[in-house]
């Protein structure tokens, strides 16, 4: 099977593998593929020549190329990234025909780093399957192709070794690109280069100096090797006879095809036929390979940015922190986690919300209301929403001063109450936490400053949903710091986990403590750009792990809508479409297969809380 199948996953149209190489036999696939080593050395085999790749090399593949690769006698570890031409080219239109050649590139030594790095960070998230990970390394990935395209999307000869080219005029790019691939999709018709010089509006005089400079070989030598080379797949993969298969890809006779074959594959096609039909692709000779943990790729890739001379610095103090979590389930737990929360709800509450104010309630897993009463108040109805509370099982009491009240501040309808909320949840040793359930007064004016969990106009803020995802986590508290947070859950397995990371800074805290505007809180919010990358390593019995990640951040809060529209004092428009803006946390699962650790990463840019959930699933 000289055709290889590449398999994407959940939709997701790139296909990585890291890994130890022992041999990949000869096979070709219809996706651009880079070959990218990570460390050590191997063997690439590559249409009619053979590369010695070392460390810090990328060879990029282009779609229908013969290749293989085989260990030397140092140990190698690769990166093997393909990526989807079906999905690619609805932004790329001629990536089927692209021939990037990114190896044999001293003359741009600056450029190929900035491509490692670009390709590093899409295996880091790979690697981490951080938050949204599928969707962060498409978008690098388009970079990646776009960056291709700018600096290294054409080829050109050295003696019969295909190298970079070397001319920087766009012209001349965009001229022997046109060139190049009107070879290759017409190569098994007759081309003359009076064809390609009418095409071209040059002469042929110009156009054949023009060739030869810029590619290294005459028009007639290009033309050949195209033939050659796509005579590779037939010859390799098909039993047909040699001279069929040259007449079809364009050789006048079988001698002319023997003579070119020969010259760049160093065999005749018959000699070639049977040397490496015996090292295609098959069930008899499989692939050789012993891929890396999550945790082992992150390691070396991690190395291998740091190795890189010129690695990215932010001249704007972007910090970024990583951080490594070893977790031992056996050590004695800081403090076990069972707390309570006590809801402060008005009469006002109760006539605005009916039934809503039930579910939410329920939502909440509240375990006691309290009923505030301000001056004014009936005590009757206050008395029968007591009594319906306690016939829905709630313990109630009644005050008149909810102890709740304090200045108007920003920082209760942003992010920075929830990260201030789970803070608490982890900190404190009392059972009961206390909240207010909702902002008394018009629903016209969304954000009002105070401190509860939904807006008047009955919209979530995060610290809704901050409590909204502590109701679920009980357990025993084995190891804490101040971005994070390890809990073995009370589940009758003894293998489910919950990790929660929180990415913050100082000003942010302090939000939730003092009185300050919607912009003060959003100039600190959206200025805070740092980084957070945390890898938990936990030793779990082998099998299936489902893995359930929550991500609450202020993008799609409440907060972030009203600063879209200037934090407008009266809300634009009806009440109904308020309550369908999306202000929920993202949230994502999967399966994954493990030995006798599982690795777990969050990655988190800028203010925002992780919740990790792994649970053995069979």
């Amino acid at each position: 099977m000289l055709f290889e199948k590449t398999t994407y996953l959940d939709d997701f149209p790139i296909n990585i593998t890291i890994a130890k190489i022992t041999e990949y036999p000869v096979h070709y696939h219809q996706d651009a593929e880079f070959i990218y080593v990570l460390k050590g050395e191997i063997w690439l085999k590559n249409v009619g020549q053979h590369y010695l790749l070392k460390e810090g090399d990328i060879f990029t593949q282009s779609a229908n190329e013969v290749h293989a690769l085989t260990a030397t006698d140092q140990e190698n570890i690769v990166a093997i990234i393909r990526v989807s031409n079906r999905f690619f080219t609805q932004y790329f239109p001629t990536l089927t025909n692209a021939c990037f050649m990114t190896h044999g590139t001293d003359n741009k030594a600056l450029k190929l780093d900035t491509l490692r790095k670009m390709l590093l960070h899409i295996l880091l998230d790979y690697s981490r399957r951080s938050f949204h990970y599928k969707s962060a390394c498409i978008d690098q990935m388009i970079e990646v192709i776009t960056y291709l395209n700018q600096h290294f999307n054409l080829f050109a000869f050295e003696g019969s070794v295909v190298v970079n080219f070397k001319n920087d005029n766009p012209v001349i790019i965009e001229r022997i690109s046109r060139i190049i691939n009107y070879v290759y999709a017409n190569h098994s018709s007759k081309i003359t280069l009076e064809d390609l010089a009418e095409r071209e509006h040059l002469s042929t005089f110009y156009l054949s100096h023009l060739i030869r400079d810029c590619m290294g070989i005459s028009f007639q030598e290009f033309l050949c090797f195209a033939r050659a080379e796509m005579s590779e797949i037939p010859l390799l993969g098909t039993d047909r006879k040699i001279s069929a298969i040259a007449r079809d890809v364009g050789f006048s006779t079988t001698a002319y095809y023997n003579k070119f074959f020969s010259k760049w594959f160093g065999h005749t096609p018959y000699e070639y036929r049977q040397l490496y039909m015996p090292r295609i692709l098959s069930s008899v000779r499989p692939t050789r390979f012993e891929e890396l943990s999550d945790k082992q790729s992150i390691t070396l890739i991690k190395h291998c940015l740091s190795a890189i001379s010129d690695q990215e610095k932010s001249a704007s103090s972007i910090n970024q922190l990583h951080l490594t979590i070893d977790v031992d389930p056996t050590i004695p737990p800081v403090m076990d986690i069972r707390h309570a929360l006590e809801v402060a709800i008005t009469q006002e509450d109760y006539h605005t919300m009916g039934e809503r104010l039930i579910s939410l309630l329920y939502e909440l897993n509240v375990s006691k209301v309290v009923l505030t009463s301000p001056p004014g108040d009936s005590e009757t109805v206050m008395a029968l929403i007591q009594n319906r509370l306690n016939f829905l099982g709630y313990e109630v009491t009644i005050t008149y001063d909810n102890g709740l009240c304090c200045g108007p501040s920003a920082g209760y309808d942003s992010i920075a109450a929830a990260i201030h909320i789970f803070r608490t949840y982890f900190a404190s040793r009392e059972n009961i936490l206390h909240c207010k359930l909702r902002d008394q007064g018009e629903s016209s004016q969304i954000l009002k400053g105070q401190p509860a969990c939904i807006t008047s106009a009955l919209i979530p803020k995060p610290s809704f949903y901050a409590y909204h995802l502590l109701k679920n986590i009980k357990g025993e508290l084995l190891y804490w710091g101040k971005y994070y947070y390890v809990i073995k859950n009370h589940t009758p397995q003894n293998h489910s986990y919950t990790m929660v990371v929180i990415n913050y800074n100082d000003d942010i805290q302090r939000l939730y403590t003092r009185n300050a505007s919607v912009y003060e809180a959003s100039d600190i919010i959206n200025s805070f750009k740092d980084e957070l990358n945390i890898d938990f390593s936990i030793p779990v019995e082998p099998g299936q792990y489902m893995i359930a990640k929550y991500a609450l951040s202020n993008s799609n809060s409440i907060f972030a809508h009203m600063s879209h529209l200037g934090f407008p004092e009266v809300f634009p428009l009806s009440a109904s479409w308020a309550h369908m803006l999306n202000t929920q946390p993202q949230a994502q699962v999967s399966l994954e297969a493990t030995g006798d650790m599982l690795h777990i990463s969050s990655a988190i840019k800028g203010a925002g809380i992780h919740v990790i959930i792994a649970t053995k699933a069979d």
